[in-house]
This record gives C-alpha cells, structure tokens and sequence, in this order.
C-alpha cells in the first residue's frame, strides 16, 4: 500500500504569527468580560461544561457520555447538548431535540425534531451527537447554536444534568461545573494560543477550571507527571482525574471476519495519530491511513477511494467517522469501528463532584 496521508496545519508555531496571536488573546479576555453571566445559577437542572484548551478533540464526548450513563444508572435523567458543529443543526434557528422512545416535549413550538434512527443522522446533529445517539439510546440530545436556549430546552425535558460538550469557552453560558481536559503528555501543546499555536486560550485558563482531566493518564504517576507540566496555573481547591482509554474493535459489516488484520485506518479527527496508537494498542497491524481534516463530510467518492486504497485489507475507523460513514454500500468491504470507552482514574468519586 501507499505511504500514510495526513494533513497538518502548516501554519502552526510560525513566529510571524505571534502578533496575531496577542491580538487574538485580547480580544478573547474582551469576549470573556462582556459575556460571562453575573447571575447566580439555578440549582435544576445541574449545568457541567466540559471543553478543553487545544483545538481539536481531547475526550470530551466520550466523557459526556461516561457521566450520562453514570447518571442514567443512578435513576437519574440526564441530557447531552452540543453545537453540533457542521450540521443541520447547528447552522439553523431553531434548538433540534434527538428523540428515541420517549414522547415529544409537551411544548415543541420552536423546536426541531429528530428521532434518532433518521437516515444520516450525522448531517442533522453533527458527529458527535450521532455517536452519543448511538451509544445512548435512552438519552435526550439537545442541538443548537445557542447553548443557553439549549439548556432552558433539556431543563423542560426533566433534565436533572444537563453536559454541555465543548463548553469551556462559552462564556455566555451559566454552569455550576467547569471540567477541563487537557493531554496528559502535552497539556499546552506549543504554549500559543491561536494562530500561532493550536491554543484556543493562554495556559492561565486553567485556573478558571473546577475539575481538571488529563486524557491518556492512567495511573497516578501519569497523572502527577501530568501535573507538574501545568501546575503554575493550578490551584488547591481543583479536583484532577486522568481519563484512561480503552479501545476494542466492532465488526461494522456483514464482510467484517472474525478479526481485523493489516488494517487501513480511516479518520477525519483532530488527532489521527492518536487514533493509530490506540488501534494499534488492541493487537491490529496498521498498513496504511487516510487521516481526512476534522468532521470531515464524507462522500460516495470518498468512499470509492477509500475501498480502492483498502484492497483485500479490512478498514478500521473511529465511532465518530463511522456516524457518517455506515449510510453508503460497502459491498464486500470488511470494515471494523473503534468503540472507545473511557474511565477515571482517580481523584475520588466524581458523581460528588458533580452535585
């Protein structure tokens, strides 16, 4: 098989960028000033923000679900809320509610519905929300571009927990928890923010922070090795976790055998590299990878591609991907999901933290 293809940011680190880069921070401390609620928080339903400081992915959805069915086990309701980055959702008016087997909200006027076995989910909520729609069938989504109005939609679904992805930086909306996750092996990245970094905030954020995440720390020297990168901008009264993975692999197609061997891997994430690491974590062999840009839209040439780089050999993609991918015929090609789970590591019991 041909070399690996992966995109890069070709811009990242350039120092001719550093003065975008402070002009960028202050506009952000602006944002963050004019924004962030002054009002105190109601108690119901509970608001968790879950984000991080680097652009791209770092566990944040697979967290969310982790504390949904937590939740869910405990007898209590919770509900997922997201931008739903790229899709229908996201880019319209109105708030869109993912329904399974429960009933529409008594009061639906200006709202989307969509029930979760609609063909190409994906493109209504976003991929993300799709793999949670998959994962959590007893789960309420709720998709908007505006997150308050999104909240005050799964308050009026019974919310007692409302997990906002991707919220750290929503400075407008009122939460009683923040939780930030950061990677365990380099928390900051370059130490830039944005665009001379991949920061979307400077490393002093991370005081801001009621609970803080290292993803791929999963023991406690990885996660106080962890620590001791980012500890200048620590403080007492946070709790810290590492989040460890665990990655096995799911026959997606009727072609799939009874294992996965030599495989292609096939990603539009933030962090193909990572997903290789884990694939090859479970025993599979990587020949090759086609690492497309992040919530990539695939389509029926893509996935001609796709099956001609893969040949005879199985594909292995992410959940997240697959969201997309499992619309199109693939014929005889064998293709395998990467299910992630993921669990804290230390830390005490986070269900405490969150009431």
């Amino acid at each position: 098989m041909p070399s690996a293809i992966v995109h890069t940011t070709p811009w990242e680190g350039l120092p001719a960028l550093v003065p975008l880069s402070w002009v960028y921070r202050g506009g952000l401390s602006l944002v963050r000033t004019l924004r962030t609620p002054a009002r105190a928080v109601a108690s119901i339903p509970r608001v968790v923000a879950i984000g991080n400081l680097e652009v791209g992915g770092s566990g944040k959805t697979p967290l969310a679900l982790l504390m949904l069915e937590r939740w869910a086990r405990e007898g209590k309701r919770g509900v997922y809320v997201s931008r739903g980055y790229g899709s229908a959702a996201g880019k319209g008016p109105l708030s869109t509610v993912v329904l399974g087997a429960q009933a529409a909200p008594p009061d639906f006027a200006g709202l989307r519905l969509v029930f979760r076995d609609a063909p190409n989910l994906a493109a209504s909520v976003g991929d993300e929300a799709a793999m949670v729609a998959r994962r959590a069938p007893t789960i309420p989504l709720v998709i908007a571009r505006d997150k308050r109005r999104a909240v005050e939609v799964a308050a009026g679904l019974g919310a007692d927990l409302v997990v906002v992805d991707d919220a750290f930086q929503s400075f407008a909306l009122a939460r009683h928890l923040d939780v930030l996750l950061l990677d365990a092996r380099s928390p900051l990245a370059n130490g830039r923010v944005l665009p001379a970094g991949r920061l979307r905030e400077p490393p002093s954020a991370i005081a801001r922070a009621d609970v803080i995440v290292f993803n791929g720390a999963a023991d406690a020297e990885a996660i106080e090795a962890a620590k001791a990168r980012v500890a200048r901008w620590m403080h007492a009264r946070q709790r810290v976790y590492g989040l460890r993975r665990v990655v096995r692999l799911v026959a997606a197609t009727p072609a799939a055998g009874a294992s996965a061997v030599e495989a292609l891997l096939v990603s539009g994430i933030a962090r193909p590299e990572d997903f290789r690491e884990s694939v090859q974590a479970t025993g599979v062999p990587v020949a090759d990878a086609l690492a497309f840009r992040d919530h990539h839209p695939y389509t029926p040439a893509d996935v001609r591609a796709i099956q001609a780089r893969a040949g005879r050999a199985p594909v292995v993609t992410t959940e997240k991907d697959w969201a997309k991918l499992e619309r199109f015929d693939w014929g005889q090609t064998p293709v395998w999901v990467a299910r992630l789970d993921v669990e804290l590591v230390g830390g005490g019991e986070f269900d405490r933290v969150v009431e």
